[in-house]
């Protein structure tokens, strides 16, 4: 298991504070290694439902913006010369938790008013 210390964490928090990082993650965690053009047609189809559009803005998005914040994290590497996208030892040991935040349980009212008390 890979550990992490507190400002690493705080890198990871931030970069899946952003819900197309958490569904590009959630995708590799599926399929461990993807081209770069697979991705992105992934997020694109998860985003609008169709693979057509806004191509140019997501693979812009993609190579400028999400991708390398996640290499930074080390959650995922890419090998811009073969166009690949993978998963890091990290990246496939986060908690689902993390990349689906439906997974956790909502809080019962009583449990939210005692929150709030």
């Amino acid at each position: 298991m890979v550990t992490v210390d507190r400002a690493e964490w705080d890198e990871i928090y931030a970069a899946l504070a952003c819900g197309e990082r958490r569904e590009l993650l959630r995708y590799l965690k599926d399929v461990q290694v993807a081209q770069f053009e697979e991705v992105a047609q992934h997020l694109l189809k998860r985003e609008n439902g169709s693979a057509k559009e806004k191509p140019d803005a997501m693979r812009i998005r993609l190579h400028h913006v999400h991708l390398p914040k996640l290499v930074e994290t080390g959650v995922l590497t890419l090998d811009s010369h073969q166009n690949q996208v993978t998963l890091t030892t990290l990246g496939s040991q986060l908690p689902a938790e993390l990349t689906d935040p439906s997974m956790i349980p909502s809080p019962s009212a009583g449990e939210k008013k005692r929150a709030l008390d």
